[in-house]
């Protein structure tokens, strides 16, 4: 599906790009018009809309690149390109890092799956084929809408409930690294002996998983209002992912502070063991 995705997405931004003037006609325009020269409006608009050779290059290697020069020309909105974006890094954690999410795993896919078919059904190649010596008749892009998720159940309501359950476990982890991490802090203000960190930057960690703290609430009503949000997929998804991109930021202390934890469980235990 990821892969189909790119296609898609590949192939409009190469049917956007494929009747711009050529770079070295733009080169010797824009010199024209920086030595004095008079362009009308409309040539002025395309040297300054005119996707040069290094923007080209990163649009082929980062899908991010694409999805932001077809929000800029219209094809895609705000809401599309942050939900087709945010899938396709989960695509790339399951696929690179074997990092999955197994209780939405599926309703990410369903998610990646409609908007798929949506985009195809809006495509516009360059040209068509008039003749072939295939008897089928040709079906074009908007003619496929409704094909790839077609007998697709999706029920708003079941995944909007998933969304919640999901994403109010991820809460409940950082608050209770929260906790934690104002406990250790409190513990050395007072005086009181604490375990030593294993790694210099200890107290940093602490103070920002501390920090977030003010943030808990709000992230709690967020994860509360996924359970409503059953109007549209892209209604839900949104949310969903503007909650989940405030969380990621912070997790990667909170596992930290895990595994810590678990490094201090076992020295204990070592000890009382006399190892």
């Amino acid at each position: 599906m990821d892969h189909l995705v790119e296609v898609i997405i590949g192939r409009e931004v190469n049917a956007q790009l494929a009747f711009q003037i050529p770079d070295s006609t733009i080169e010797e325009m824009w010199k024209f018009r920086d030595s004095g020269g008079q362009l009308d409006g409309q040539l002025s608009q395309l040297i300054d809309q005119h996707v040069g050779p290094d923007r080209r290059a990163k649009m082929d290697n980062h899908l991010d690149q694409k999805t932001k020069f077809l929000r800029q020309r219209g094809v895609l909105t705000d809401h599309e390109r942050d939900v087709l974006d945010r899938l396709h890094e989960y695509r790339n954690a399951a696929y690179h890092r074997d990092t999955l999410e197994p209780d939405l795993i599926a309703d990410l896919v369903l998610a990646y799956r409609v908007l798929a078919d949506e985009l195809l059904s809006r495509h516009k190649p360059i040209a068509w084929v008039m003749a072939s010596s295939d008897p089928a008749p040709i079906v074009t892009p908007h003619q496929l809408r409704g094909r790839l998720a077609e007998g697709v159940d999706i029920d708003l309501t079941s995944m909007a409930r998933r969304f919640h359950d999901h994403a109010a476990k991820r809460v409940q982890a950082v608050s209770t690294a929260v906790a934690t991490a104002q406990q250790l802090l409190g513990s050395k203000s007072s005086g009181e002996t604490a375990v030593a960190p294993p790694d210099d930057d200890m107290a940093r960690m602490l103070t920002g998983l501390s920090d977030t703290a003010k943030h808990l609430a709000s992230w709690t009503r967020q994860a509360e209002g996924l359970k409503s949000k059953t109007s549209s997929l892209t209604g839900l998804m949104v949310p969903f992912l503007n909650l989940d991109r405030a969380l990621s930021r912070i997790e990667p202390s909170v596992k930290r502070l895990d595994m810590i934890q678990d490094w201090w469980e076992q020295r204990r235990i070592d000890d009382l063991r006399g190892k």
